[in-house]
């Protein structure tokens, strides 16, 4: 089947007057893409080897794409976004995990402070884990 063959047994969607078929074949690059929200294509990634229950920071970045970046969220449902999510859970964890036992190390965090004043070690526990939270946000979630 020849691309004008193909395009003519897709189905359409009028933008501006002109018929846009839904998917279609890159002879050139030997992509396939479909059209997302009407007006541009991306091309299909490879399908889903695994289905994936997004953690945390998957949700939030979720969250974060519907409230402020929803074409991103289209797109990102035409692509691969499973092994995408993935990455962004994995790298907010491997992040916060790290700073939180910086911070606690270098702010005196100890197991001795726990003994010795309980309520301060609560503070303080809270105030490391809230810090680290907003950073892996700025720098994993919302970029």
């Amino acid at each position: 089947m020849n691309e004008s063959e193909y395009r003519e047994n897709q189905p359409r969607k009028e933008l501006e007057g002109q018929l846009l078929p839904e998917h279609f074949h890159d002879e050139r690059t030997g992509l396939d893409y479909t059209l997302v929200d009407g007006t541009y294509y991306l091309p299909d990634l490879l399908p889903e080897d695994e289905e994936y229950s997004p953690g945390v920071w998957a949700r939030k970045y979720l969250l974060y794409l519907k409230d402020f970046r929803p074409t991103l969220l289209s797109a990102m449902r035409t692509c691969n976004w499973n092994t995408r999510l993935h990455e962004i859970d994995r790298r907010a964890e491997e992040m916060y995990e790290s700073l939180v036992s910086q911070m606690a190390e270098r702010e005196g965090l100890t197991e001795g402070l726990k003994l010795k004043d309980p309520t301060a070690w609560a503070g303080l526990a809270n105030s490391i884990r809230n810090r680290a939270e907003e950073i892996v946000k700025a720098e994993v979630i919302y970029n």
